[in-house]
């Protein structure tokens, strides 16, 4: 019983004596994992808001095309000038006329109304534009203060601009998420550790006998490791079904009322998400089940 290696029987003997003393905390037990539950919403939340973000502000920054919105009225010469201006600025490779019309129309199909545009609105309201490809995305700031620059040019965007802000919003909700977090994992911390704490109680007995007959604090240590995990993977296995279910629930709302808004699907974020809130919640049950025990048991 004094060797630090865990035999087949060993590994059952812990695996069997965590799980009886979980449940055997009964209401105790349900109060650590529902603590760990909301610890585990709250960061799987943030993780999705800033996984989303950022996969947003990639897919902006893989368009590598930059808009430029001439101004009304100029003439077919004027805008065939403005389009070899554009195809002369370094990195461009390629310049495509949008006329007002097309605009509309493109407009209508990505909003995916069934209402035709051209009779609801007395005029067009939006601008003929060139749409200039690059051969890569850092190229397309100064593609478009150059084209700013332009006669007969209204303005120019690109993607880049609102994927920086985008990735600068990801940071934030990430350290929020981290802070409310950490917060939350302290109080998860302190249930678990007083849940684990009321067996170790019980079985003080037990313990002293096992460690008169040689038994090293590790193996004594074991079955309340198997417990604090247990009740951290359940409550992270609550957290992630509450949180990928919501999200699979916004994604298909999105999809249609917001068919424009490129989103990562449900899947792809169930798979990212499910061990990283595996991991914390097993993470904070050990910790708990150790700070529980240092006290009856210090190697």
């Amino acid at each position: 019983m004094g060797s630090t290696r865990a035999s087949p029987r060993g590994v059952r003997y812990f695996l069997s004596e965590g799980a009886q003393a979980f449940r055997r905390n009964g209401l105790m037990s349900l109060a650590a994992v529902t603590t760990t539950v909301v610890t585990l919403l709250a960061l799987g939340a943030a993780l999705i808001v800033a996984s989303t973000l950022e996969y947003i502000a990639r897919q902006l920054e893989s368009q590598v095309q930059a808009v430029v919105y001439v101004k009304d009225g100029l003439s077919g010469a004027a805008v065939d000038a403005v389009r070899a201006r554009l195809a002369s600025l370094p990195g461009v490779t390629g310049v495509v006329y949008v006329s007002k019309g097309e605009a509309l129309d493109r407009l209508r199909k990505t909003l995916g109304s069934d209402v035709y545009m051209r009779d609801v609105l007395a005029r067009n309201p939006l601008p003929a534009s060139f749409v200039v490809d690059a051969d890569r995305p850092d190229r397309l700031d100064g593609i478009a203060a150059a084209a700013r620059r332009l006669p007969g040019v209204e303005t120019a965007t690109y993607g880049g601009s609102t994927a920086v802000r985008l990735l600068a919003l990801t940071r934030m909700v990430r350290l929020g998420g981290a802070a409310v977090g950490a917060a939350l994992a302290l109080v998860a911390l302190v249930i678990i550790a007083s849940t684990i704490r009321l067996t170790v109680f019980a079985r003080r007995a037990e313990i002293e006998v096992m460690r008169l007959v040689g038994a090293t604090a590790w193996f004594i240590r074991w079955p309340f490791v198997i417990e604090g995990a247990i009740t951290g993977a359940c409550g992270a296995a609550v957290a992630f079904a509450a949180v990928a279910g919501l999200y699979a629930l916004v994604v298909h709302g999105a999809r249609d009322s917001l068919p424009f808004l490129p989103l990562p699907g449900p899947e792809q974020v169930a798979l990212s998400l499910s061990w990283k809130l595996m991991a914390w919640g097993i993470v904070i049950g050990v910790v708990g089940s150790l700070l529980a025990v240092r006290r009856y048991l210090r190697a």
